[in-house]
Formats: C-alpha cells, structure tokens, sequence
C-alpha cells in the first residue's frame, strides 16, 4: 500500500519531504498535491535550486496547476486557507501541514473537515492536536479512532527525546535539564523586522546574523509529554546564525553512578539496534556542519559526555532540524496512513557500534 500525501506550505520543510519522497529511494508515500499562495513556476524553481540543498538530484517542471517531478504531474494548488484545499479530489489520504500557520488543531483539522483528508499531521509544536508522537519513543500509542491530527512536536524535541529515552529506560532518569540551539530558521530575517516573525515576540524579529536569540515559544517541556516518567522539565532554546545544524543538551541524575564509557555504550547500542534510522552515532569529535544530511532526529556526540559520582550527567547530540524532521513527519504520515511500519524511513548508515 501506497500512502497520498498532500503538503500545504511548500518552505523549508515542504521542499525537504519532496526532495525525500521525489528523489529518494522507495519510501511507501506518493507526493499527489501540494498547496502554497506562491505561483508554481515559483515552486518549481525553489525546489531544483537551494543554497542549502542544492540542486536537486532529478527533473523538474512547472505547468499549468501541476509541479512536475521526475516527470510525474503533481497537482499545484494556490489556497490561502485550509478550508479551501480539496485535497480529496485529488485522492490525498494525510496532509502535512508545513505552513507553520495553521499549528493549531482546529485549524489542521479544517484539511479533514473541508478538504476530506483523512489524517494530519502538524510540522511544528502543535496547539492541542490529539496526539503528540515522537518516532522512537512513543508512537506505538497511536490510536487510528481517536487520533485525526498529530504532530511529532519539534525537531529539538525529537532530537532530546530520543536520548532521554535510552537514558530513562536503561540508567532511569530525573532533575532534566535541556537546552536546544538551533540553526537560523525560515521565519528569521536578516534585518530587523517588526511583523511576520514566527511568534509575538518582538526579538524573534532581530536580525539572524548579528545575535543569539532566546526562543522561549518553543516549547520544550513537551519531551515530558512523550515520555511522562521523566517530571518535570527545565528547558530553554536559542536561535544562532549558523546556516544548519543544531545542537542538543541534556543533563539530569541517574538511579546509580554510571560512567562514559556505560552511557555512550547504551547510546550506540541502541542507534545499532532499537532506535535504528532514528538515532545515530557517531565516534569522531564532530560540529554542526557535520549533521548536514543525516536523516535521523539525533546524531549522538559521545565526546559530549559528563558523568559525575553522584550519578550526574550530561549528553549531547546533533541534529539537521530540516533533513531529520521532514523524515519524522514522513514516518509519521506513513503510520497514520495506515502502513503502520515497524521501522523507520531512515536506516542511516552513520550508526555505529
């Protein structure tokens, strides 16, 4: 069985999971139609040219309400609302919706109600959705009767939560800490700007290249929501001028004393194993650029490590906020498609023992 999607927003994220399902290899998803307020001549060139991606590895076209990808017709529909998408006319099974716009679950829902899509699936720290499911830690809870509207949260919090699962299922965990810095986002600017930033705060607005810009929307505590065991959360998130690549922190204290050596053995045996595709690791002192690509939530760094007597510690990873997220959102949409996939689209080859 293949799963139709349909992407409304056709930025950052709605590009990478076409570049993912358009020129990848077999993924299970069929891209059928895609939404934007920009002209699809406009889409068709930002999809063959990026600064960040490059040029994308295959054909692409525009006509007359179709993108052309690989010489497949995709239908290009240009609607400011959801409530304006027929996405069943063109047979869309999930929409995933990338506008960044329509976060709420209400207003995700309208892609069901008006535009007959059977699921949705948010890109963002969705506001009230059914469900939040992180791959790799709990969307085995996935309901089919009761949950029309997800979201996997943020790329932040996939990239924490994928650590803290490892962490409190093998050494117990509690007291977290956790801090994000993530690469510049869509929704910056260069200068200062006074409207369209992503959220009411005016330093959100601040030019990307000058600052380190605290990001208190985003919200991290959701990491206790995925994984309830954990208490409560200490979080905090900032924005930087790199161009890609994030990081991710997060401390706490274990049930006994543990060493590096045990933590980071639990972490690469279980991107070998259980969160295969979904964690990777790698044993070379690396950077942010060096996550570029990689399609899991989180690159583990074992030379991040810190382990104290008490049972303190601390572990970091990297991860490509885009490349990672968009191959969530995909699992995802093959999940509440009704493929229910025992492993995720990423089997990445950077996880090591």
């Amino acid at each position: 069985m293949t799963v139709a999607i349909g992407i409304n927003g056709f930025g950052r994220i709605g590009r990478s999971l076409m570049r993912i399902v358009g020129a990848g290899p077999e993924t299970g998803l069929t891209v059928v139609a895609i939404n934007d307020v920009a002209p699809v001549e406009r889409l068709a060139y930002a999809l063959r040219r990026d600064s960040l991606r490059g040029g994308f590895p295959g054909k692409v076209a525009a006509r007359p309400d179709y993108l052309v990808v690989n010489g497949r017709p995709i239908r290009a529909f240009n609607e400011s609302s959801p409530r304006q998408i027929p996405w069943s006319a063109v047979g869309a099974d999930v929409v995933i919706e990338a506008t960044g716009q329509f976060r709420s679950g209400d207003l995700a829902r309208m892609h069901i109600t008006h535009g007959g899509a059977r699921k949705v699936v948010v890109s963002a720290s969705a506001t009230d959705p059914d469900a939040f499911l992180v791959y790799g830690a709990n969307q085995h809870t996935y309901d089919p009767a009761r949950h029309d509207v997800v979201s996997p949260a943020s790329c932040g919090v996939n990239a924490l939560t994928v650590m803290a699962k490892v962490l409190l299922d093998r050494f117990g965990l509690r007291q977290v800490s956790t801090s994000v810095v993530l690469s510049a986002q869509g929704w910056q600017r260069v200068h200062d700007a006074t409207s369209g930033t992503s959220r009411d705060d005016p330093r959100l607005g601040r030019a990307t290249n000058e600052s380190i810009v605290p990001h208190d929307h985003v919200v991290g505590d959701l990491v206790r929501v995925v994984l309830p065991r954990l208490g409560e959360i200490r979080y905090s998130y900032y924005c930087v001028p790199t161009p890609i690549g994030s990081l991710a922190e997060l401390s706490g204290q274990a049930e006994r004393p543990l060493t590096v050596e045990e933590i980071n053995s639990a972490m690469a045996e279980a991107a070998a194993g259980s969160l295969l595709g979904v964690l990777a690791y790698d044993p070379d002192p690396t950077v942010s650029i060096d996550v570029k690509g990689n399609p899991a939530s989180c690159l583990f760094d074992p030379s991040g490590t810190q382990a104290t007597a008490d049972g303190g510690l601390k572990v970091r990873g990297w991860f490509d906020n885009e490349w990672g997220f968009s191959h969530r959102l995909l699992d995802l949409a093959r999940l509440v498609g009704g493929e229910h996939p025992a492993l995720p689209l990423a089997r990445h080859a950077w996880s090591v023992v």
